[in-house]
């Protein structure tokens, strides 16, 4: 049997695989892979995992593929690792899945390479939907619901508030200089980057959480049965996906960030009082420099300005993305 039989049989499996050299440039890319992150074999094939394609980064934000690259160690100490990374999908937004890498050896035993395989991780219930699902429920540009059904959602679960049968947390999200991109790019370009938006913080979320289209650029997201902790991590995991997302767009990429505000229901307030106080709290977040997340206990994250790469326009970035200089907000 050739390697056409052995490749025909990985282009039908779920998960995502590819083949790289020593020196990190792709030579197989299967379908799975495609699948997952929206790039074909055409895409990829000859150019390096470092150069923008998946820039995976971890739960901290960090820039894997330059610093702490799981392949780069593979092939280091010929050891296969595991690891939950959010990779970089086509349309913009970030993907999570566990990577398996191992060592790609030739018949003498030496390192020649790596192969990584990928799966995508449990996800939030409206991950991956499109505006194109065709289901009139829906948003129609971020697929997520709108505000309508969330209002829905929200008055159900402070009534259980209201009981004391659970506890709600509620994120109210804004992107930052969104109309700059509609300004620059056009509309079509500041609908894909408010899908992207959705997406990401959709991948950021439990299976369970409510992510809603609010209006214009707001969204908001409801997180059931959550405590303190937990609503402050998924914070600022939704803002540091969003802040590692992008859409490309000729040599430049059109980016943004988000301001939250985060906080817990209390039993005995009203839908009303919960949402003006997380109002606040996200403006709080755009007055203190954007890009950032405020508690009620004050700022969560502690952004510095980031340099800005060929540019002083913050969301808009030429070529490939800098590692420290996000810039946005």
């Amino acid at each position: 049997m050739d390697s056409q039989f052995y490749q025909d049989i990985l282009d039908q499996i779920s998960d995502g695989v590819y083949f790289v050299t020593r020196d990190r440039h792709i030579t197989y890319w299967n379908g799975g892979a495609q699948r997952i992150t929206g790039f074909d074999a055409g895409d990829v094939l000859g150019h390096s995992c470092a150069e923008g394609i998946l820039r995976h980064v971890n739960d901290a934000g960090r820039q894997l593929c330059v610093h702490g690259c799981p392949l780069a160690g593979v092939m280091k100490d010929g050891l296969p690792r595991e690891t939950h990374i959010y990779l970089h999908h086509k349309d913009g937004h970030r993907v999570p899945v566990t990577v398996r890498g191992h060592p790609l050896r030739n018949s003498d035993g030496k390192v020649v390479g790596a192969v990584e395989v990928f799966s995508p991780r449990v996800a939030n219930m409206y991950a991956g939907r499109r505006s194109t699902d065709n289901d009139d429920q829906m948003d129609p540009v971020t697929g997520l619901p709108p505000r309508r059904l969330g209002e829905l959602h929200l008055r159900t679960l402070m009534g259980a508030v209201a009981e004391r049968s659970t506890t709600l947390g509620v994120l109210f999200i804004d992107a930052d200089h969104f109309k700059a991109i509609n300004d620059t790019f056009g509309h079509k370009a500041g609908d894909d980057v408010l899908r992207m938006v959705a997406q990401s913080t959709a991948n950021g979320l439990r299976h369970g959480d409510i992510p809603v289209r609010w209006g214009g650029e707001e969204f908001l997201v409801m997180l059931p049965g959550i405590d303190q902790r937990g609503l402050d991590a998924t914070a600022e995991r939704v803002r540091m996906l969003v802040e590692n997302s992008w859409i490309q767009r000729g040599a430049v990429q059109a980016r943004v960030t988000v301001s939250i505000g985060a906080t817990l229901a209390v039993p005995t307030e009203s839908t009303d009082e919960l949402l003006d106080r997380s109002d606040r709290l996200m403006y709080a977040s755009k007055n203190a420099g954007r890009n950032r997340v405020t508690t009620d206990t004050g700022a969560l994250t502690n952004t510095s300005e980031r340099p800005i790469l060929g540019t002083d326009i913050p969301w808009l970035m030429p070529g490939v993305p800098d590692v420290d200089g996000f810039g946005c907000g």
